[in-house]
This record gives C-alpha cells, structure tokens and sequence, in this order.
C-alpha cells in the first residue's frame, strides 16, 4: 500500500452492524438484543423505511441504570430514549476518508465520542460503525504509511549512494583516457619537434583509442538521461539480421580476444530480417558480449540465436553465455539498476561505468522486449533477450 492510497481508504471499506429496531419497538427488546450480542456497540432505530436515530449500548444501559430508568425506557417505545438524548448520532456518508472520520469522531462531546456512529450508503441504508474499528483502521493506514515512508527513504538513499559511487568510478574512468590523450599529445608534438616520427602511428592510435573509451561513457551517460527525461525515440526500419550479426562479430572480436576468450555464434538460418531499431539492438547486444568477455579470462562467450512464437507473437530470441566469474541471487536482484556494480572491488578491478546493462534493459523494453538473467558464481552467466521480430512504435 502506498501513502496515497492510505488517504483515499473511506468509512465503506470498515466493518459494520446493521441490526435494526421499529421506531415502536418497547427498551425491553432492544436491551434483550444487546445481552444477546455483547460486541453490538449499538441499534439502529428506523421509521416508516427511514432512519430515525441511534440507540447506543453505553448510553441505553446508563439509562437503565438511573432513578426509574427501568420504568421508563424498558416499557416504553425506543424513541422516548432517543427523544432524551441532548444529541443526535454521528452521520457520515461512505465517501468520507477514514482520517476525517476520526477527525468527526472525536469532536464529538466527550460523553459520545467513543460511540458507534451512523456510515449513510449510497441507497439511504445506514450502517453502524464501531469506533473501535475506525481507530483500529486509522492506525493500520498510518503504519502502512510509516512503512511505505521508510522503503521510499531507504530506496532514495541506496540510489544516492549508488550516484555517489558511480561519480566516484567516473572520475577515475574518465581521467584515465583523458590523461592518455594529453600525454600521448604532448609526447607527439616532442617527436614533432625533434623530427621523430616512427612511434607517432602507434601513439595516435593510442590517441584514438582513448577518445573512443571516453565517448563510449559520455554517450551512455547521455542515453541514460535521455530516457529518464522520455526523450529518447525509436527509429524503426526493416534490416538483414545475418549483416548486423556480422558485423556484432566484427566489432566484438577485439573484446573477447583481449582476455584471451574464444567466441562462438549459432544463429536460425531462416531468420533474414527484423523490423526494429538496428542501432539500438546493435547497442544491446555489444553491451551483453563487452560484459561477459570482461569477466572472463581464457573462456568461452557464446551468442545463439533462435525464433519463437506465442500468444504474444513472434520473437527473436538472442543468448548471450559465458564461462566468467557468475553473479550471486543477491547482485542479480540489483543488476539492471542505473549507477549499479555488484560492488567496489568490481569496479576498481574491472572498470565500467555501471550503465551497460541498465541501459540494454531498457533498450529492449523500449522494442518491446524482454531481458533476463541467470547466473551461477563462479561458474558464469546468460543474459537472454527476447524481441519482436516486428517491433513497434509505442
């Protein structure tokens, strides 16, 4: 329950007494229905269809218990009980919130304020409502609302966290290859000058490389905040998957070769083209391979490829496996969260900026799609994407 909804909780949803009594009905049976049911907090009393008052059990019995309270109010009919009251009963319609009816309740004269009182429904029905069980409500909504307070300060403060430690790996992640570009630019205008031009290819291409980790980051970090403020859109064309796995192939080798991994691809032969956003499956499935050859050194990542078909239509199914370190059920729970690292010691010895997978999630959400997980410590991890072979413009 949010603390929103604790506010539109109304006197309907409270449990209720209806037993009801004629107008003529003699203070002999209506204290015969009280020892009957001694939960009853009260009766209502009804005149020709219509309701006429309250009889309340505290209130009845005090005036049993008077100076020739029996004479009176046991022989007679019940209005000349209702007829002495200095007061008439609490009326509330069913739409009242249980925090104004609380609120009603104990405004009440301090002599009625713990009597039951009247909830009017939609067809003129009264019910009666103990106010025990509107103080019992009352407090349930409020510990919920404490609850649900306390979850939404405790999420605020694991993603600040998560922020503060992603600006911290970001500061190193950007430094890094902006310290190589300035120095590797210093070092060439020395060779420049000195006419030493032989290491000059090698160290632009270091140049290169660099510029291109650095633009890798900012541009996730873009992609990230363009979703977040809805601005980022789909630009759905029809392409060869066989090319675009090609070239997923191409752009990938570099990756898995680095940790001396092997790459295996098996893909449906019958599934030629897609309807879908090519840059952002391309994107997708980069992310899922660069994650799994960092963690894993001298093994084996796998991409297979297969069609299904369901109640929900056509997909394209892509699995991404690899034989590396594996992942906890506790640093899945978190996995596909925004700034999120399984933990520090992750980020010091692997580096990443904890967007890549966030950012595949919602990439394949965004076509229509589905993305999980399962994962073994240890032993390693696959990553299965689901898309619509058609997707289409949300």
């Amino acid at each position: 329950m949010n603390i929103n909804a604790t506010q539109d909780v109304t006197v309907n949803d409270l449990p209720y007494f209806a037993v009801q009594v004629s107008h003529s009905t003699v203070g002999a049976e209506v204290a015969r229905l009280f020892e009957q049911d001694r939960s009853l907090p009260g009766i209502i009393v009804m005149e020709q269809g219509r309701f006429r008052g309250m009889v309340s059990r505290n209130q009845f019995f005090q005036r049993l218990g008077r100076l020739f309270g029996i004479e009176v109010y046991s022989t007679r009919p019940i209005t000349a009980f209702l007829d002495s009251l200095p007061t008439t009963a609490l009326q509330l319609a069913t739409t009242t919130t249980i925090q104004n009816a609380a609120i009603l309740c104990l405004a009440r004269p301090v002599e009625y304020v713990y009597d039951p009182f009247v909830v009017i429904a939609p067809d003129h029905a009264p019910r009666l409502v103990d106010f025990l069980a509107l103080i019992l409500k009352q407090t349930e909504l409020l510990t919920a609302a404490q609850i649900e307070a306390h979850s939404q300060r405790a999420a605020a403060i694991s993603a600040s966290n998560a922020k503060s430690e992603f600006l911290a790996n970001m500061s190193h992640e950007l430094r890094t290859p902006l310290t190589a570009i300035i120095g590797y630019g210093e070092i060439l205008i020395e060779d420049v000058k000195a006419g030493q031009t032989a290491e000059s290819v090698r160290r632009l291409e270091a140049i290169v490389k660099s510029g291109l980790h650095l633009l890798e980051m900012i541009n996730a970090v873009l992609d990230l905040a363009k979703i977040e403020a809805g601005k980022m859109d789909l630009f759905l064309t029809t392409f060869s998957l066989p090319e675009l796995v090609a070239e997923i192939t191409s752009m990938a080798q570099p990756l898995i070769q680095k940790n001396g991994n092997s790459f295996e691809v098996t893909a449906d032969p019958t599934i030629r083209e897609m309807h879908s956003d090519e840059s952002k499956l391309r994107q997708a499935l980069i992310n899922l391979i660069g994650n799994a050859a960092k963690f894993t050194s001298q093994g084996r990542i796998g991409l297979a490829i297969h069609q299904e078909e369901d109640t929900g239509g056509n997909w394209v199914v892509f699995q991404v496996s690899d034989t590396g370190i594996g992942m906890s059920e506790s640093q899945m729970t978190r996995l596909f969260e925004s700034f999120y690292q399984a933990d520090s010691s992750i980020s010091r010895r692997y580096g990443g900026t904890g967007l890549g997978l966030s950012l595949t999630k919602q990439f394949c959400e965004m076509l229509g799609g589905y993305l999980s997980v399962e994962s073994v410590l240890n032993q390693g991890t696959t990553f299965t994407m689901k898309v619509p072979v058609r997707s289409v413009e949300s």
